[in-house]
């Protein structure tokens, strides 16, 4: 039997051979600590409008498109467990995202779904049914969306069925002692269950509160990752003691670990935890450098600025922030350049490009 170094080694040269053993998440310095690995569960939290899901979804949408262009690189296989917004909503968001980007076409998605006044125009009918081949392609070959809160064992069941289709389980003899293992059938894919968000987990006669409930799917989460080598990601809304004086009065305060709401053991489990943070929300400045005051639309009062943290890393380094910008119509989020390496001209015209949004454009 292959021993744990011969295995290794083989990961180390698939490394030097310059085999991708990750999906891109399409944000580049983030990605170098935070790309789609298998055996890594990912933590991303956030308090309330700083856009989690809005990340989540970025990093989907860019981890598909990567694969499509890329086919033989390792291919995402996104089960995504849509606790608070349902699939239409989502997708409708998505074809927001994907128009604004391909076409540089701003509809917003009260406008199209006819919650306004004012109605989307044949000619923006046609660009959303435009959008109809790519989204039947991400929803047939990368992403499985599972409507609605669920309880743990609703989502074990899901995910067990799903790991059975794509592998076989077997008992193995190790050191004397039977072992159950799991063979997937295709080594370049990575199954990613995603969680928006585990707050929402579904409670039961057995798991009669939310913690335990919580606690629950955690372990759930735990298992897929080290029994059938997937990748979960799990979004979190953090306290709302947040929100407090004592924490106001730190104009440079940033989240921390222990602000993950309603269970601890997430944040214990998960091999990467990475904070999305609106500094103007508590207003704050931000230790990335930039000037989060800058990057507000003084006519409508968007906010294009945010700021993420690796505040955990197992495998690397932590304490590392990177400044993004944010597109909220869309859900879109796009890395900004490092502060200090822009001089003042150049930072003039990153701010004007963020707040006209071309910067946001696919160029």
């Amino acid at each position: 039997m292959e021993s744990t170094f011969d295995k290794l080694n083989e990961d180390i040269l698939q490394g030097m051979s310059g085999k991708n053993n990750f999906v891109p998440i399409g944000l580049p310095k983030l990605g170098r600590y935070a790309n789609f690995r298998k055996k890594i569960l990912t933590l991303i939290f956030s308090n309330t409008g700083a856009g989690k899901s809005s990340l989540l979804d970025t990093i989907i949408l860019n981890a598909c498109n990567y694969h499509m262009k890329n086919p033989e690189e390792m291919k995402p296989d996104f089960q995504l467990f849509s606790f608070e917004r349902n699939s239409s909503i989502r997708i409708a968001k998505w074809i927001c995202f994907l128009i604004f980007v391909n076409e540089g076409i701003e509809i917003q998605l009260p406008k199209m779904l006819g919650w306004w006044d004012e109605k989307i125009t044949p000619a923006e009918h046609d660009l959303i049914l435009k959008q109809k081949p790519y989204i039947d392609q991400i929803l047939n070959d990368y992403i499985t969306i599972h409507d609605g809160a669920k309880t743990p064992n609703e989502v074990y069941k899901i995910m067990k069925d799903h790991f059975e289709v794509k592998g076989d389980y077997e008992e193995v003899l190790i050191k004397g002692h039977k072992q159950r293992i799991y063979i997937p059938k295709q080594e370049r894919i990575i199954v990613i269950p995603a969680f928006d968000h585990g707050n929402l987990t579904k409670t039961t006669k057995d798991l009669p509160n939310k913690k335990q409930a919580i606690d629950k799917l955690v372990t759930y989460a735990q298992g897929f990752r080290d029994l059938e080598f997937a990748a979960p990601i799990w979004v979190s809304q953090v306290n709302r003691a947040i929100s407090a004086a004592t924490r106001d009065k730190d104009k440079e305060a940033e989240l921390v670990l222990d602000d993950v709401k309603e269970s601890g053991d997430i944040a214990d489990a998960c091999d990467i935890a990475i904070s999305l943070f609106d500094p103007l929300k508590h207003g704050q400045s931000s230790k990335t450098g930039y000037k989060p005051a800058d990057f507000v639309d003084m006519n409508t009062g968007a906010n294009y600025f945010r700021s993420a943290q690796i505040l955990k890393s197992s495998y690397g380094m932590d304490s590392i922030r990177f400044p993004l910008a944010f597109n909220g119509f869309c859900g879109q989020f796009k890395e900004l350049p490092k502060k200090s390496g822009l001089s003042e001209y150049d930072y003039d015209n990153l701010k004007q490009s963020v707040l006209s949004k071309e910067y946001f454009f696919n160029t």
